[in-house]
């Protein structure tokens, strides 16, 4: 939890309701993209849009040689980069002034760093990074923990639908005679009886 030490408990009360408002939403977010994604996926299988746009590329591609002029492009390019930095040295200049800045950046740190003042500040931001952190660590596991009930309730749900969608069927269907089912006779008919007469 994101709370410095000696926090007023309203203090901490609010912290904790909007980390559990935060973390709520990460998890129906998860959970509603996920089924989203579940649903983009299967429309792909069902239409095969995203297998028909990659034959359509590569068709394209092999109709106008499309690789083959990249590949020509990437090789000029290659050579007259070359060609340049040989000419003007490009690379040893850039070499030379990068080593040059990083003496400079030395030099000034040092210089920096031996300042009370910026020790101070640095240690007071490592201590709110650490804070910072440690918040979000406690909210990722909150989230983790919503997004698993989310998902148990969401099964949960769908069980129940099902199980009401099979016992409304299974009323409808099996528990009422169906009238294409035969005729029931009774166990003594009219011809037993004529029978037991003789």
């Amino acid at each position: 939890m994101f709370v410095q030490k000696g926090a007023s408990p309203i203090t901490e009360s609010a912290v904790r309701k909007a980390e559990d408002v935060v973390s709520s939403m990460l998890a129906k977010g998860f959970v509603l993209s996920k089924d989203a994604l579940n649903l983009a996926r299967s429309f792909d299988e069902r239409h095969n849009i995203l297998s028909n746009a990659t034959a359509t590329v590569a068709s394209i591609g092999r109709q106008y040689g499309l690789s083959e002029k990249i590949n020509l492009g990437r090789t000029i390019v290659g050579s007259k980069v070359k060609e340049v930095d040989e000419r003007y040295q490009v690379s040893e200049l850039t070499k030379s002034a990068l080593a040059a800045a990083e003496q400079k950046a030395s030099i000034a740190g040092s210089a920096i760093l031996s300042n009370q003042y910026v020790s101070a500040g640095a240690s007071w931001l490592t201590s709110a990074f650490g804070m910072v952190t440690k918040a979000a660590g406690d909210m990722t596991s909150m989230a983790k923990d919503k997004v698993e009930r989310a998902e148990e309730e969401r099964k949960a749900i769908m069980w129940e639908e099902r199980n009401g969608l099979v016992s409304d069927y299974a009323k409808i269907h099996l528990d009422e005679p169906s009238s294409w089912e035969p005729a029931v006779l009774p166990l003594e008919s009219v011809d037993e009886q004529k029978l037991q007469a003789i």
